[in-house]
């Protein structure tokens, strides 16, 4: 593809992506395997251009990466020696601050002139370390030595569960994601099997995606009914989600982004036909604990996003051509579609999905960043969105991407006081006796059997509470006949469902 004509009226501090590679593996043993620094590394380096890879891994003066299950002590610092820029300032986003933020902080640093050439990466290799485990082995690790700490690290400004979450069973975030989406099915009135039978169908499309992308851990085409009926090869989770539902975090898969101005990369010989613009992002940063919000999935959040991307940029969310939004579990999915008043026709993900594409663990939106950018550059499209949530779909973000210059200059749109403003938090029993209403609920499986039944629950005095119950009866009925709205009684952590299910 030739040059574009030059436009001298570009800023030439203008951010733009000149770079986006990514590396998987999905071997079955330990031989040729690799830990995920140096996954980091080869995706970096499939992420310099063509031609210019000396010139841009040697101009790297500025790393940030994101917190992964391996907990090295400042991973920027190991993937600047592996691309030789040992001394650029390197970063640590830890878990719980947005993947989004650390790109757009990219962004900002190298339009700032606080760096010429930001490298973001990310990666996991948690299917090499299950397949050493399995084999009665450890996958080894670089291990850097003590006092060794990244230049600047970037934590999350709360925590993001209660103990009264915890004390009633939800240790992982399927229990968590089974939460909202029984508050989203029950706030549409869809009963429970309509529900699942639209969830089979959208993630049956989703690893039709799947099998086209050549970065996908599974490439096999599944059908709704299998993914929504629970089964000896796709087991019950979380009511309402099977395994294949839920987000495949054992993957060894890694991506990078490299991010400098107009100038920049003028200078370092990078043809302008591979730039990319970010056009704007827009992040909520606002941190309430599930059982602790007026409405579980913060509905006016995704609302409030989309309208800053209107105002701001002038860009309509649903009209943009390429669509990733973030999927953790589906809910997360119908929650951002319908916020962003996304045709129910729209494919909703580049991917494939973090069930199918894979979704290493905090780093999924890179994977996403580099699909889109792959899909820019070859003419598919002019511009993309990709979503982006950390937590518990407790913080949300957006990001467009455009290969045509932008009219405005970039920018990041913080909406976190409005959202506040729309979506308060309620208090929260940590301990609680008496009669309430179920606003949310789920049953967990262990071992493919359920274990017990989660429930949200508003109080009689307007506080909420979570509680849990082994019965199995009451958890058969749940899952046959639904538990919203339902009068219950609170003792000790515990709940029971003492009379018919009231009208809402």
């Amino acid at each position: 593809m030739p040059d574009p004509p030059e436009d001298r009226t570009l800023d030439p501090t203008t951010p733009v992506l000149i770079g986006w590679g990514t590396a998987s593996r999905r071997e079955p043993g330990l031989p040729n395997t690799e830990e995920p620094v140096a996954l980091m590394v080869e995706a970096a380096t499939a992420a310099a251009p063509s031609g210019a890879q000396g010139a841009v891994h040697s101009g790297v003066d500025w790393i940030g990466v994101t917190q992964g299950m391996t907990r090295y002590a400042d991973p920027g610092r190991l993937l600047g020696e592996g691309i030789g820029a040992p001394d650029a300032h390197t970063v640590l986003a830890k878990i719980g601050v947005m993947q989004q933020t650390l790109l757009s902080t990219a962004c900002e640093v190298v339009r700032s002139g606080e760096a010429r050439v930001a490298l973001v990466a990310g990666a996991e290799a948690r299917y090499r370390e299950v397949r050493a485990g399995a084999a009665g082995e450890m996958a080894p690790v670089t291990v850097q030595g003590e006092g060794v700490v990244p230049d600047e690290t970037l934590e999350p400004e709360a925590d993001l569960v209660l103990p009264v979450e915890v004390a009633a069973g939800l240790t992982g975030a399927p229990g968590f994601y089974a939460l909202l989406d029984s508050e989203w099915r029950d706030r549409h009135g869809r009963t429970l099997e309509a529900h699942r039978e639209a969830l089979g169908r959208l993630y049956a499309r989703f690893s039709e995606i799947a099998a086209q992308n050549p970065h996908a851990v599974r490439r096999t085409r599944l059908d709704a009914r299998f993914l929504s009926d629970p089964s000896v090869d796709n087991p019950m989770v979380a009511f309402p989600y099977t395994k294949l539902m839920v987000s495949t975090w054992t993957v060894d898969q890694a991506s990078a982004v490299v991010v400098t101005t107009a100038a920049t990369a003028t200078e370092l010989g990078v043809p302008r036909a591979r730039w990319l613009f970010p056009v704007v992002a827009v992040e909520s940063n606002h941190i309430v604990p599930v059982a602790a919000r007026s409405r579980l999935t913060q509905p006016a959040a995704m609302g409030i996003m989309a309208d800053a991307l209107r105002e701001r940029a002038g860009i309509e969310p649903a009209a943009i051509d390429l669509l990733d939004l973030y999927s953790p579990l589906p809910v997360a999915v119908l929650v951002a579609a319908e916020g962003l008043s996304v045709p129910a026709q729209r494919d909703v993900t580049l991917t494939g999905g973090m069930s199918f594409a894979g979704g290493p663990f905090n780093s999924y939106v890179f994977n996403a960043l580099v699909r889109a950018a792959e899909r820019l550059a070859r003419g598919d499209a002019t511009n993309a969105l990709v979503s982006c949530v950390s937590g518990l779909y407790t913080k949300q973000g957006l990001l467009v991407l455009s290969s045509a210059q932008p009219s405005r200059p970039f920018e990041v749109v913080d909406v976190t006081p409005a959202v506040a403003v729309a979506e308060p938090p309620r208090p929260v029993a940590e301990e609680a006796a008496g009669p309430g209403r179920v606003v949310a609920w789920t049953v967990l499986f262990a071992e493919a059997r359920p274990e017990r039944a989660v429930a949200v629950i508003d109080l009689a005095d307007g506080r909420r509470t979570v509680a849990c119950s082994h019965d199995p009866e009451l958890m058969a009925q749940a899952m046959a006949d639904d538990l919203t709205g339902a009068p219950v009684v609170v003792a000790d952590g515990r709940f029971e469902v003492r009379s018919a299910r009231s009208p809402n």
